[in-house]
């Protein structure tokens, strides 16, 4: 079977957005990621239910796995005013939590919004229907620059629809950096532009990173110059793990998640960042500060999503109403009332995402441009910089090497 890397990962109005509530326990995603292997052998199984071929034409309910803010229950109570169909939303905390609910109870949950880089690990385990696109009239709002589907197929089958992505950008403080700090050889124009000015001795005790390794390793071999972070031989291991340990001076402590790396460096304890989530940016600049990111990060910048996937035992036995939830959640007022309410990126492109129809559902300017949906208008050049997560070579190895870099810190 193959092996996975889990992502734990996601103010004023402090918004607790979806990368937000991942609080990055990396031991505790340590325990649930490495049971993955006795979650296969002695979970439910996932190899007898429903193929596929049910409806459950009459289903009025749905139980689905989801991420804080992304299905809020007014809009719940909309949806179940215009179908008459429940939806009982449970939330997760990490894309492990997740994969370790359906898996030890495949029949229970209908809708699973599983993260790139598990799709294998639900395939594997006979936990999920492909997705037939026909039924979600709606994908057709679907019209950013990435092909989100190569996170989501199998072996030449789509197993899911995207609902949420984003990124995990390089920033620094405006008053900060470059100011006295050097840092020509780490800059396009004077812009930080690569991973390497994190490891500049200039900033020792300085740099701001978050506690989770899924997103933050693979910062590092692209540090390094590697093609892909998360397929790496025993040479580039070697040399991602040196790197990895020598990062261990530049940083004071590891930040538990969104709130506490805001405060990190709306303080000043920090000012160059690997940032958890964007929205740090507008949370900053209420303290007083001006946070600045780099999204094009010339090595590369890891990325990731979300995606609603219909499960074999729950969903596949529901799927009229499975599908009904689907498109609307691809609406453009659902998707612009959740990028709106929650500062994440969702489904829409620049165009959509400014439209009167977007405005009219409670997507401001203001909102707007605190996502990276504006960064987006750069097409190709934008996305080419993103790497979205993938399988690993080795879990748990990954998962040790955090550990071992943690206790240096």
């Amino acid at each position: 079977m193959a092996e996975f890397y889990a992502r734990n990962a996601h103010g004023g109005r402090l918004r607790i957005t979806r990368r937000a509530l991942l609080q990055r326990a990396a031991g505790a995603s340590a325990l649930v990621v490495a049971g993955g292997g006795v979650l296969a052998a002695c979970g439910g199984s996932g190899s007898s239910g429903s193929s596929g071929g049910g409806g459950g034409s009459g289903a009025k309910s749905l139980n689905i796995l989801t991420w804080e803010t992304y299905d809020n229950a007014p809009w719940l109570s909309e949806f179940k005013n215009k179908t008459g169909i429940t939806v009982n939303a449970t939330n997760v905390g990490s894309p492990a939590e997740m994969f370790a609910k359906v898996k030890a109870n495949p029949s229970q949950y209908d809708i699973a919004y599983a993260t790139a880089g598990w799709f294998d690990q639900y395939v594997q385990s006979d936990l999920l229907i492909p997705v037939d696109e026909s039924k979600v009239p709606n994908i057709s709002q679907l019209k950013l620059g990435f092909d989100w589907r190569s996170a989501t197929s199998v072996n030449g089958k789509n197993y899911a629809i995207l609902y949420n992505w984003g990124n995990q950008p390089l920033a620094w403080l405006q008053s900060k950096v470059p100011g006295s700090y050097n840092i020509a050889q780490f800059s396009a124009n004077g812009v930080p532009d690569d991973w390497n000015v994190l490891w500049d001795p200039q900033f020792q005790g300085l740099v701001s990173v978050f506690d989770d390794p899924t997103s933050v390793e693979p910062m590092v071999p692209l540090a390094l110059g590697f093609p892909n972070p998360y397929q790496l031989d025993d040479q580039q291991f070697a040399a991602f793990s040196k790197k990895l340990m020598d990062l261990r001076p530049q940083i004071k402590r590891l930040t538990s998640g969104f709130d506490d790396q805001t405060a990190q460096l709306a303080s000043g304890e920090a000012i160059i960042a690997y940032l958890n989530n964007i929205a740090s940016v507008g949370a900053v600049k209420k303290a007083g500060q001006v946070l600045v990111i780099n999204n094009l990060v010339k090595n590369g910048t890891p990325a990731w999503s979300d995606n609603m996937a219909i499960t074999k035992q729950g969903g596949a036995n529901k799927l009229d109403a499975v599908y009904q939830f689907i498109n609307e959640s691809l609406s453009l007022p659902w998707q612009a009332r959740f990028i709106g309410s929650s500062g994440n990126s969702g489904t829409l492109n620049y165009d959509q995402a400014s439209s009167q129809e977007a405005v009219n559902a409670g997507l401001s300017k203001a909102a707007l441009d605190a996502t990276l949906i504006p960064a987006t208008r750069d097409g190709k050049a934008f996305f080419d910089k993103m790497i979205f997560f993938q399988a690993v070579e080795n879990l748990q190895k990954r998962l040790d090497l955090w550990n071992q870099f943690k206790l240096g810190i």
